[in-house]
């Protein structure tokens, strides 16, 4: 009886792990969809849905432009927000990600912010950077930088904000926690009105205590492409950007104090070329008011 219930033990396994595999090449692009709540978001604001995309890296992942323009057109988002790295740092080969802003910008209010690869640009590329923030703006995209913006709906509001975090020089990285001054994120930035639901947009989601700190009640990061390669099953990411091994923030969501940060997996690939059991990622953020 025993060896029978080994197989029958083993042919579920079987059975799941063949559904798993079916689902993963079958589904192209992952939709995750959070629901966030808090007393400081506007009645006016309740279901009020962002769309999150993120590292795009210029040409996406696998001829799947058209399916997340498709998916995002089926999700009618209030607003879309591109959190970094939807460029390389050459501006170059960047046709898909100009049909994707041209399809959904004329539709949807669109925010665009810095990631370490439009820093990169910036100080590589400062020309042909500059030309494309300027087509984008002329489409409609709102480009944030170390600053914020208001999202008004029927006379009430919510605060969108960006800040840079630094290179550490030429290599395209980031300054790391112990490099940064302690006070950089509140000399950037204005101390946010604690009265208004504040979201932060902040490419790495490295710095999630110092977000916290200034006043950031939702993060909205990218930049670990869900840690490149995932462990299937359990959903964990092996790497970072920063070549560290299973990194905290790969991907989801995270609280710290009265901040919580949603990662969003990205779409493109890093400069490893890799995305393994590592979907595209759109993230669907969903307000509710308490």
């Amino acid at each position: 009886m025993k060896g029978k219930n080994k197989k029958v033990v083993s042919l579920v396994c079987l059975i799941l792990v063949v559904m798993f595999i079916c689902i993963y090449f079958i589904v192209k692009v992952d939709i995750i969809n959070y629901s966030i709540s808090d007393e400081k978001v506007p009645q006016e604001f309740n279901d009020f849905k962002i769309v999150q995309i993120s590292d795009f890296h210029s040409k996406g992942y696998k001829d799947t432009t058209n399916i997340i323009i498709n998916k995002i057109e089926k999700i009618n988002p209030d607003i879309i927000v591109m959190t970094g790295d939807m460029i390389r740092w050459d501006v170059e080969n960047i046709g898909e990600l100009e049909k994707l802003i041209n399809e959904l910008t004329p539709k949807y209010p669109t925010y665009y912010i810095n990631g370490n690869h439009e820093e990169l640009a910036e100080i590589l590329k400062g020309e042909e950077y500059s030309a494309f923030l300027d087509n984008i703006k002329l489409l409609g995209v709102t480009v944030i930088k170390d600053n914020y913006v208001e999202v008004t709906k029927e006379g009430q509001s919510i605060n969108l904000y960006e800040v840079d975090i630094p290179l550490d020089g030429p290599t395209g990285l980031y300054m790391t926690r112990e490099e940064l001054d302690d006070n950089y994120i509140k000399e950037i930035l204005p101390q946010p009105d604690s009265s208004k639901f504040n979201i932060l947009l902040a490419h790495n989601p490295l710095f999630i205590e110092e977000y916290s700190d200034w006043g950031a009640d939702l993060v909205l990061s990218g930049h670990m492409h869900g840690g490149i390669i995932r462990i299937p099953i359990i959903g964990v990411g092996i790497a970072s950007p920063e070549g560290n091994y299973f990194p905290k923030y790969d991907a989801g969501e995270f609280k710290v104090d009265d901040t919580t940060m949603i990662v969003n997996r990205g779409i493109g690939t890093s400069s490893s070329g890799l995305r393994v059991f590592n979907k595209p990622e759109i993230s669907v953020i969903t307000l509710k008011s308490k």
